[in-house]
């Protein structure tokens, strides 16, 4: 093979990527970065195209993912990215680590607050009483714990929440059906669902999908996708389903991909929403449909109140989803992002709790209860639930759900 001129040796590339020729031999040794060309003496020959894929890999190390996550993102399906998709799919990483770290500076942050306070507190007493083991600063040292070693809720957490509801609402036609039936959408559509979580939407509907649906499920969490595949691979042929980890707000799709996009309870926890919205509406084809589902600002209000009784002083308005995206001001967002003919539709259910435990359970995977619930807390919410279930026989609890259906226009961008 006759070497044209945009070939590089294995030095002059080394030199072009500002990295050391052993860091190039390196990666092809571990096998994430094989040389475009090799001769029969041995000799590396690179193109400008492994110069992309080198800033790949080195990107991914920066961010600390290992050689061994590397190798998966970098050789997943077995399929190589063009230039664009790579990006994206770097945004998405990167995305998911920037959240995590603004997570655990602010479970850092709130506990250095708390510690400063208490020591404000204990002036004029000995130096070393603010940090005694009853501190209850101790209690959030558990939560940053927790906080590092798991970055996104984990699938147990969203089952627990979905029990709950499962054992105790009001509505006998659950929510995840009723969801499905507002999806009549023609056979041969092409489906995305943003924030898939562990896959219980098409778990539940799985005789029902049709046939000609294709679908893609995507989540920022790769954990979450590994689950929903384990979910789904008995109840649906794996043929039907692509599974991809994205960014709401970095969607790694051409424009015009979808005739329809599902976010489901996802979009009040995404930052620069208005950034996601614009990506929705890019991916979407011209006339497809969003669906997206949330709640309005009365939604399990109870839950606040139980938790308010027990720490007066703590500021749920940062936990209100709704104020978010709800019910209330949602149509307004979309509309600003340029979707039209935006509709609203509401699932009337409530909860009648008639044991304490799964509720306790469900209050600690929230993020008020995760900060509030100490153990002298925790004891204390499950004598205030026992009581109140034995005195009036269930606890009610306010559910406001629903759906908006939103289109991007046929004409214009």
């Amino acid at each position: 093979m006759q070497l044209r001129g945009e070939w590089m040796s294995a030095g002059q590339f080394a030199d072009k990527a500002g990295v050391t020729k052993r860091t190039v031999q390196f990666y092809d040794k571990v096998g994430l970065l094989r040389p475009s060309h090799r001769t029969v003496t041995g000799h590396r020959y690179y193109t400008k195209q492994d110069l992309a894929r080198l800033q790949r890999i080195l990107t991914l190390k920066y961010i600390g993912l290992t050689i061994d996550e590397i190798g998966r993102i970098i050789h997943r399906n077995g399929q190589e990215e063009d230039l664009k998709e790579s990006l994206r799919v770097q945004s998405t990483i990167i995305g998911q680590k920037m959240e995590h770290l603004r997570l655990v500076q602010k479970t850092v942050k709130e506990t250095l607050s708390l510690l400063e306070s208490l020591e404000h507190k204990e002036q004029g007493r000995e130096r070393s009483a603010g940090f005694c083991e009853s501190n209850p600063a101790w209690e959030l040292f558990a939560s940053i714990i927790r906080v590092v070693n798991q970055e996104y809720e984990s699938a147990f957490n969203l089952q627990t929440r979905i029990r709950l509801h499962d054992d105790f609402s009001v509505n006998p036609y659950g929510w995840h059906r009723w969801l499905f039936d507002q999806m009549a959408v023609p056979e041969a559509s092409t489906i995305l669902e943003l924030g898939c979580g562990d896959g219980t939407l098409w778990k539940r509907n799985a005789d029902r999908i049709p046939t000609g649906w294709g679908i893609t499920l995507t989540d920022l969490s790769e954990g979450m996708l590994n689950d929903a595949k384990e979910e789904l691979e008995h109840a649906v042929p794996a043929s039907r389903f692509r599974f991809a980890p994205a960014d709401a707000r970095s969607i790694p799709f051409p424009d015009a991909s979808f005739d329809v996009i599902l976010a489901n309870h996802m979009l009040y926890h995404v930052t620069e929403r208005h950034q996601a919205l614009k990506e929705i509406r890019r991916v979407l084809k011209p006339g497809g449909i969003l669906f997206s589902s949330t709640m309005g600002r009365h939604h399990m209000v109870e839950v606040k109140g139980f938790l308010n009784e027990l720490n007066p002083n703590y500021d749920f308005g940062r936990q209100d989803f709704a104020c978010e995206f709800g019910l209330e001001n949602g149509e307004e967002q979309l509309e600003a992002a340029g979707f039209v003919e935006i509709r609203m539709k509401r699932y009337e259910d409530a909860l009648r709790v008639t044991d304490a435990k799964p509720l306790i359970d469900y209050i600690r995977t929230t993020p008020g209860g995760r900060e509030n619930l100490t153990d002298s807390r925790l004891f204390q919410l499950e004598n205030l639930l026992n009581e109140r279930i034995r005195v009036e026989g269930a606890i009610s609890i306010t559910k406001e759900v629903g759906l908006f259906v939103a289109c991007r226009k046929v004409a214009g961008p």
